[in-house]
């Protein structure tokens, strides 16, 4: 057989990529979506062990020596051809010179090589072995239509079809018909503001990322932590806060407690807070019962480079979510690490780096049933004419031309909101119940059920501008209060309230 005159495994090129596995474990994060136990070739059952007890460990977030590592292949009892001491197999692996992971990577790929080279040669033999029994009396057309399904059915074991052009419109009438049988009312998790999830739906759709831009100090980390944290109290499931070394975790804590309490911060930093009084005792106290059912993990990753970020989200998902359940993904906030160049790139191009590793990642990498099932809140720094020092009007700019560093911010996130405080201009003509902070939508790939409040543009004083929400911070605490058209309702109507009231803060307990 022609087959078996092609070179189908590399030995050399297995025991390289299980080397580099039990040497470097973390390295296994970043690739065991590509590679599984069928790729080690049929003849090297030890080689499928190794690599069934190393991805298992992985997925545990388990650090495995070599002892543990053959006692755990002991207790498969599985008997191997090889006749071989398993302990000193392993530490041969152990011993081998390991490079840099893009060579690993490259490993890895000529190893999927030997493996789809096997099973097209299986299914050429299987074809050719299938044309034996084929009736003299077939016609030409069945016995093609019969090698044809053969060869399609091992060929959508390599997912070839995944990336292929695919015509939608055949597609359309079952899935639109589909949905129209089984309606529901949100999609993926609504956040706490209801004007938001009205005009936009979720912002935490799997899948997608949604990004906050604003000068520093203005209040996006707590912004996306408010929205993570109610988020996660509403549907019970866990957050993982991403910090780039600009604020510790003692400080989200006090920030965190106010917002919950009501305390001020300078109490709770201070410890002053139990000489305040018995008020003051109960309510920081009362926190404790608020934050039993929250699962939010933070993770200072100041210093770290996107692949061990990366990495990280991957082991936190496999070991602490568990496959198939839904986590959110929150980070703080997309930078560079470095002082404008590192080798010969920008930090620009960096930026735009970081960003498309975050959203392949979270769309292709960490999947169920090939559906995504983490989104991404974050927020990156504007630029200076984002907001002016004296908080006047005149050089306020609301578009995505403040978004710094990247214009593949915009192009790779799904949402992106302008976050920045009313300047005394803005507050003097929209009154101050209208809250402190805006926020203005520069790009929506999804839209709720009130669409026209999401695209059409509401005429004050003979200007057409783009609808926004308002926002009151306070002590941390983050409340909605309506958006433009509540506005505009309040000056026709002579000063009374339509529509969107000022909200009460969102309590944990009815979450």
């Amino acid at each position: 057989m022609y087959y078996a005159l092609y070179m189908i495994y590399s030995l050399e090129i297995e025991k390289q990529v299980l080397a580099a596995f039990i040497q470097k474990p973390k390295v296994l994060v970043n690739f065991m979506h590509l590679i599984s136990g069928s790729d080690f070739h049929d003849g090297s059952l030890l080689h499928r062990t190794l690599f069934a007890v190393l991805k298992k460990a992985c997925q545990q977030d388990e650090s495995i020596d070599e002892i543990v590592l053959v006692q755990r292949i002991k207790d498969l009892g599985i008997k191997f051809e090889e006749d071989i001491s398993l302990i000193d197999y392993v530490r041969s692996l152990s011993m081998r010179k390991i490079h840099s992971e893009e060579k690993v990577e490259s490993s890895i790929k000529e190893l999927k090589k030997y493996s789809v080279r096997r099973e097209i040669g299986k299914t050429a033999k299987k074809i050719a072995d299938s044309m034996k029994s084929i009736s003299p009396e077939v016609s030409y057309l069945k016995i093609i239509e019969n090698a044809d399904q053969i060869y399609n059915e091992k060929i959508n074991m390599f997912e070839v079809g995944s990336d292929a052009p695919e015509n939608i419109y055949e597609q359309m009438e079952n899935f639109i018909e589909d949905r129209g049988n089984n309606p529901v009312d949100e999609f993926g998790m609504m956040g706490p503001h209801e004007k938001i999830n009205d005009v936009y739906g979720s912002l935490l759709r799997p899948g997608n990322i949604t990004v906050i831009v604003a000068r520093s100090g203005v209040g996006k980390t707590q912004f996306c932590m408010d929205y993570a944290t109610k988020v996660s109290a509403k549907y019970d499931v866990p957050v993982l806060h991403f910090d780039n070394g600009e604020m510790s975790k003692e400080e989200l804590i006090i920030r965190q407690c106010a917002a919950l309490s009501g305390v001020p911060s300078y109490l709770l930093e201070s410890g002053k807070w139990r000489q305040a009084g018995e008020d003051t005792v109960r309510r920081v106290r009362s926190v404790w019962n608020k934050i039993k059912k929250l699962k939010f993990y933070y993770y200072n990753v100041g210093g770290m480079d996107v692949d061990s970020m990366i990495n990280t989200l991957k082991r936190f998902y496999y070991s602490k979510v568990g496959r198939g359940n839904n986590m959110v993904f929150s980070f703080d906030y997309i930078k560079t690490s470095s002082d404008g160049m590192t080798g010969n790139k920008n930090e620009w191009q960096l930026v735009g780096e970081m960003v498309d590793k975050f959203k392949k990642c979270i769309q292709k990498e960490i999947l169920e049933e090939g559906t995504p099932v983490i989104p991404m809140i974050t927020s990156v720094q504007s630029n200076r004419s984002g907001i002016t020092t004296n908080r006047q009007s005149a050089n306020i700019i609301d578009d995505e031309s403040v978004v710094s560093l990247s214009d593949r911010i915009t192009q790779f996130c799904s949402h992106m909101f302008i976050l920045r405080q009313k300047t005394h201009d803005e507050i003097a003509e929209e009154g101050n119940q209208f809250g402190t902070h805006k926020l203005i939508n520069v790009k929506a790939r999804h839209l709720g059920k009130d669409i026209p409040g999401a695209v059409e543009p509401v005429q004050v004083d003979d200007n057409l501008r783009k609808n926004f929400m308002n926002l009151e911070f306070k002590n941390f605490n983050i409340t909605e209060h309506g958006d433009l058209r509540d506005i505009v309702n309040f000056r026709n109507t002579g000063g009374d309230l339509v529509g969107s009231q000022p909200g009460e803060i969102p309590s944990f307990d009815d979450l």
